[in-house]
């Protein structure tokens, strides 16, 4: 999924969803899963919502992002 193939539309891909929902968080550091698949859906499309969750787990990996159990949402680091 990270490598591309040349069938593969570059726009549901790991990396540019990960890059969108930086940017989302950028505008407001704290969005629930629910807004999350919205706004994926909203820009990207349909397709991408599948992909959310993977961008929204290699986001975590690499620190980036944290789950806060409580509140059910997910914060950027700064």
């Amino acid at each position: 999924m990270i490598t591309p193939t040349k069938y593969m539309n570059l726009d549901y891909s790991l990396l540019n969803v990960s890059a969108m929902l930086i940017k989302e968080f950028s505008k407001q550091s704290i969005i629930s899963y629910d807004e999350l698949l919205q706004i994926t859906v909203s820009k990207i499309g349909k397709h991408a919502k599948e992909i959310t969750p993977y961008a929204l787990n290699f986001l975590f990996l690499l620190g980036k992002i944290e789950y806060h159990h409580d509140l059910d949402v997910f914060e950027i680091k700064r």
